[in-house]
């Protein structure tokens, strides 16, 4: 016989507790506690002490001028960092882009993991957070204790000006009269050696699209090398200077670096150059020089210019040096504009019109990405390296990467010029 009431107590007990909901899940002791994942404290705490260790003795070897240059940046780093290469090299494809990847993906893995089990109540979420928490720890531990041992305290290392010896030839030492004449002087010779250089690899003064080289990436490359050799001799620099560290590598998700304003990166933990492949070829070379500057304890952003520069223009190879002086150029034609902006006008006009093109091109490129979604990842990319700039004493942050003109006119000077080696 039908009692409701029996129907209605069996329907009740039978129901399922509903999901959790809002802040409670946090902290209530129900049987979700029974599933809660273990903490791991002492071997994740350990692995967070470790890390803190080693960056407090990396700050307190920061301290000495002395260690930092003779012992880590001419010796331990240069090795360190070759050997990186050399390993990383035997893989041609980006080790750093698919290191990115996979630790994203762990990561993004285990979060969605621990949601699910919360949502479900096979844990609490106080217990998610708190072993997220302690396994974020100890891998962000670790990875910045490694970045400083391999690589970072290349930041505490002298200025390249005082490392060179070159303060009594310091720009800030002329006069306002005096720079103008000489950045006017150099601005000619720079936008002659362009014109010279476009034609003599593009093989007309006006290509009719876009330049882009006709050699392989791979001669590139090799040439920047070479150059490296040349520029390390010049210099006076350790002899580890000049030492091959393996091929860049172009980024195959370079449409992300589109979007975070990124022409390049190096990557310590693997000791490899990366370029983003996207964009306009006339500052690709240079970006690899750059990049591999890097790899050769150069930390500073005007220093790495100033060295791609260099590589650049002392290579063998046509288009790499027209893509070493149209970047010095374009720096330099910025610094005259702060005296004379008519007088600009008057030099860009004496541009190949090859050479116009690719201008128009790069800044088309990047002002495309510097409007909508694109604009603001680009901003917000922008303050996180400034940010990490900032944080690594790099004087001007973000602005550093625009400081090297100032390295270019100090080698002039010291130089000559900067089109004395035999063209």
């Amino acid at each position: 016989m039908f009692e409701p009431g029996e129907e209605t107590v069996d329907l009740k007990a039978k129901k399922k507790d509903p999901l959790p909901i809002g802040w409670f899940a946090l902290f209530t002791p129900d049987d979700a506690m029974q599933h809660d994942r273990g903490l791991y404290i002492r071997r994740r705490g350990l692995l967070i002490g470790i890390g803190v260790l080693v960056l407090v003795a990396a700050w307190g070897l920061a301290q000495s001028p002395d260690f930092v240059e003779n012992i880590y940046a001419e010796g331990f780093g240069q090795s360190v960092g070759r050997g990186l290469a050399y390993v990383s090299s035997v893989v041609p494809t980006s080790v750093a882009e698919v290191f990115v990847v996979l630790t994203a993906l762990w990561f993004f893995g285990i979060a969605a993991r621990a949601a699910w089990h919360v949502g479900w109540r096979k844990r609490r979420a106080i217990n998610a957070i708190a072993c997220g928490g302690l396994h974020f720890g100890a891998f962000a531990s670790i990875t910045l204790a490694l970045f400083y041992v391999l690589w970072g305290l290349n930041y505490a290392r002298a200025p390249l000006i005082e490392r060179q010896g070159w303060d009594e030839q310091n720009i800030a030492a002329v006069s306002r009269d005096a720079q103008q004449e000489e950045l006017d002087a150099l601005c000619v010779e720079l936008v002659q050696a362009t014109n010279d250089f476009y034609l003599l690899a593009m093989g007309s003064e006006d290509y009719g699209a876009p330049s882009a080289p006709t050699a392989d990436i791979v001669i590139i490359d090799g040439a920047i090398d070479v150059a490296y050799t040349r520029v390390g001799e010049d210099l006076k620099l350790h002899e580890s200077f000049g030492v091959s560290r393996g091929r860049a590598k172009p980024v195959a998700a370079s449409f992300l670096m589109d979007y975070l304003h990124i022409g390049g990166f190096y990557f310590p933990w693997t000791g490899e150059a990366n370029f983003n492949r996207n964009q306009p070829w006339c500052v690709i070379p240079h970006v690899i020089a750059h990049e591999k500057a890097h790899q050769r304890c150069i930390t500073s952003e005007d220093e790495a210019n100033f060295f791609g520069f260099l590589a650049c223009i002392n290579a063998d190879e046509a288009y790499t040096r027209y893509s070493g002086y149209l970047f010095a150029q374009r720096q330099l034609l910025n610094e005259l504009a702060k005296f004379d902006e008519s007088r600009v006008a008057e030099l860009v006009a004496q541009r190949h019109p090859g050479v116009q093109r690719d201008v128009n091109d790069l800044r088309a490129y990047w002002q495309k990405l510097s409007t909508g979604v694109a604009g603001k990842i680009g901003d917000a990319s922008s303050a996180v390296n400034n940010a990490y700039l900032d944080l690594n004493q790099v004087e001007g942050g973000i602005e550093s990467y625009r400081m090297s003109a100032n390295l270019i006119i100090v080698y002039a000077r010291k130089s000559g010029g900067l089109t004395s080696r035999k063209q």
